[in-house]
């Protein structure tokens, strides 16, 4: 390469250089911020047991607050349910259930009731409001009936009850056939009472 080729591309670079200095430093569009977060506090329904004979539930509150500590008023929370094995219904079959926060940025399900499988499961809530999010986990299982223990008592006194009407079924009936038979109850035993008289010593006789 000649001295002019290598003249012309000094001069080439410097004349863009120039321009781009002229121009003043290239703005570009600011990064989107990431989003805020939404804190859920479980009001209601933390390690609830549910009933499936009685088919009583404790349905799930919670409370939306922002970084502030604050009530988010008008967050959208979404109550998500176990689409098998132990779980849930809302209103008889729903398996999501989308409810709007109060003034004090509470959010309360309705029509909840067990499913008529036993064990353990998970509620997933997810609130959203403007740009924020927030999520949490809510622990409940099904039970059937109230609890080993109470059960076991309970079926106990049965036993005692159905005992005594027994023996009292019984008892009549021996009263029933002496009746029958002709023969008369027995009679109560009047007690009999002997009374010392007076002892007089005379001469013989």
């Amino acid at each position: 390469m000649n001295r002019g080729a290598i003249l012309i591309i000094a001069v080439a670079g410097a004349c863009v250089a120039a321009a781009q200095q002229a121009e003043g430093p290239q703005t570009r569009p600011p990064a989107p911020q990431p989003p805020g977060t939404l804190k859920i506090i479980v009001v209601e329904g933390e390690g609830a047991k549910n009933s499936i004979r009685s088919r009583s539930a404790t349905a799930p509150v919670v409370q939306v607050i922002d970084e502030a500590e604050k009530p988010v008023a008008g967050a959208e929370v979404v109550i998500q349910l176990p689409l098998a094995g132990p779980g849930a219904v809302f209103h008889g079959w729903l398996k999501t259930q989308t409810i709007r926060t109060d003034a004090k940025g509470q959010a309360a399900a309705t029509g909840f009731a067990p499913n008529d499988e036993e064990g353990r499961f998970n509620i997933k809530v997810t609130a959203t409001a403007g740009n924020r999010t927030g999520s949490a986990v809510i622990a409940q299982s099904n039970v059937r009936g109230t609890g080993g223990a109470s059960m076991t008592s309970g079926r106990s006194g049965w036993w005692k009850v159905l005992a005594v009407a027994g023996g009292a079924a019984a008892a009549g009936i021996v009263v029933a056939a002496a009746s029958g038979n002709g023969a008369a109850a027995p009679a109560a035993t009047t007690p009999v009472t002997i009374t010392t008289g007076p002892i007089t010593v005379g001469g013989p006789r």
